[in-house]
């Protein structure tokens, strides 16, 4: 009874202590205000201020719902605000009038650029299965000749160019129906026009949702750089600079965001659902949320020293920026390199020479 009594006491005066040092922690965390578009991107944010993964850092999150990044940004600029969720071409053409915006996270791979083609079609996964990755990306995109594809030339036109390129294909090459709009598309795709279609996360994921009619051809594996996206996190470079330690801290929390996503799906995920379509005004189901889960990818920071900062893989984040400055070289200023204002793959590196970070990102969940 003695050592009960003990270790009841003791943990008794575990807790006072505890609870004392958070109330006095408390009084000194931090504010963070970020921006957050509807987007399920950058979700998480959310999610991460539910769990109180803020406060264990010393951290408080403010997290403002802003319609677009220039609008986030345009708030970052008055002070309302300190981080705005983006995407590197989505900077583009804000580098003109915020010559300090600076992208410092990659929160995703967004892989929703797909061609979706119906049940009994050839896929590069069924074909990859048996043969060479390069082999099974041209067999597919040089199947591709003389077929009709549902899409909106205005979105889709550069991406599917680029594709047939890499096997010394042409846009004239394949047979088009254009429409105004995706949802349009997806209509006349579901009617029996076209054999692939091309168009907006939600109309593919409504595709998706008939395994039993529709089947993912591919997406960045057969597009190349093209369908290789990254959503992502900025702020001035003024605001980065005064703020490394929050900055370094934030990128922590994503990264252990990113093991609970991955390793606790199924209990993330009805929470992340019930975020995402109270901010973003949706109506996902589960089996939706899940079709939708399949095309992000949230990389832990093991994944993302592998794939996302490693020159050598294909999912190198330099890949996608070189691409899309190319091709909209006339949103930059000039003289104006992107990945000069892209310092994702510098803070990933000094959050992985932070020890006391790491150990916290990788502790048990």
């Amino acid at each position: 009874m003695n050592r009960i009594l003990k270790v009841l006491t003791g943990i008794a005066v575990s807790a006072g202590m505890f609870f004392a040092a958070n109330a006095a922690n408390a009084e000194e965390l931090k504010t963070v205000k970020i921006g957050i578009t509807p987007y399920f991107d950058y979700m998480p944010w959310v999610l991460a201020k539910d769990m109180g993964l803020d406060q264990q850092l010393g951290l408080n999150f403010e997290l403002v719902t802003v319609a677009t990044t220039p609008q986030g940004v345009a708030a970052m600029r008055q002070g309302s605000v300190d981080v705005v969720s983006s995407c590197h071409v989505c900077d583009f053409p804000l580098y003109k009038s915020v010559p300090s915006l600076r992208s410092w996270l990659i929160t995703d791979q967004f892989k929703g650029f797909i061609i979706i083609g119906r049940k009994g079609t050839e896929t590069y996964e069924s074909v990859a299965a048996g043969s060479d990755p390069q082999l099974a990306k041209e067999k597919i995109l040089k199947g591709f000749s003389g077929k009709t594809f549902a899409l909106m030339p205005a979105s889709f036109r550069p991406l599917l160019s680029s594709a047939l390129s890499q096997v010394g294909m042409k846009y004239e090459d394949v047979k088009i129906l254009e429409f105004g709009d995706d949802a349009a598309a997806a209509l006349a795709f579901q009617r029996g026009e076209g054999d692939y279609y091309m168009g907006s996360l939600t109309q593919e994921i409504k595709l998706l949702a008939r395994p039993d009619k529709y089947v993912n051809v591919g997406g960045q594996e057969i597009l190349g750089p093209a369908g290789l996206w990254y959503s992502t996190m900025v702020s001035s470079r003024e605001w980065l600079n005064a703020n490394e330690d929050t900055v370094l801290k934030m990128s922590a929390i994503w990264s252990r965001l990113a093991r609970y996503m991955n390793e606790k799906y199924d209990e993330t995920a009805p929470k992340l659902i019930a975020v995402n379509n109270e901010r973003a005004a949706a109506s996902f189901t589960p089996e939706d949320f899940k079709i939708m889960f399949g095309l992000l990818t949230f990389p832990t920071l093991d994944v993302a020293g592998k794939t996302v900062f490693n020159p050598d893989s294909d999912l190198y984040w330099k890949r996608s920026v070189s691409f899309y400055e190319q091709k909209n070289a006339s949103d930059l200023p000039a003289g104006v390199k992107a990945d000069d204002k892209a310092l994702e793959e510098v803070y990933f590196q000094k959050l992985k020479a932070n020890a006391k970070l790491v150990e916290w990102i990788n502790a048990p969940l």
